[in-house]
């Protein structure tokens, strides 16, 4: 990669969290006073499944087999124990910005943001 590649992929990563955190706190503040229409029904779902993918990092990391990198013994088991996850974390996260897009104007950018920026997080840091 090169380094504006690199820099792109960062701020994306570091942006991700905080789309996520400013969504929490627009419906904590927001959708919470204005009752329960189906847009924030549907706003509140999106974060819960993006946000759900972003607790599950750590389940996955705690699960994981072991394996000795220097002499290599149990590296498959550990590499194909993280692709296992790859794919219904991604698509997760993938059904969760698309339902994003139909819930207020106002959370799209940051539930997208924060799904992108999730999903890097994951690929990049579970690459051997």
């Amino acid at each position: 990669m090169s380094k504006w590649e690199n820099t792109i992929v960062t701020a994306l990563i570091v942006l991700g969290p905080v789309g996520i955190l400013y969504g929490w706190f627009f419906c904590a503040t927001r959708v919470r006073r204005e009752g329960s229409s189906w847009r924030n029904r549907i706003s509140v779902f999106s974060l819960s499944l993006v946000s759900l993918v972003a607790a599950s990092w750590p389940i996955m990391l705690g699960l994981m087999p072991h394996a000795d990198w220097g002499t290599g013994a149990g590296v498959g088991h550990q590499m194909d124990w993280v692709e296992a996850w790859h794919k219904p974390v991604l698509r997760t996260l993938l059904s969760g910005m698309i339902v994003g897009l139909l819930g207020r104007g106002r959370l799209i950018i940051p539930i997208v943001m924060g799904g992108v920026g999730i999903g890097l997080f994951w690929v990049v840091s579970t690459m051997p």
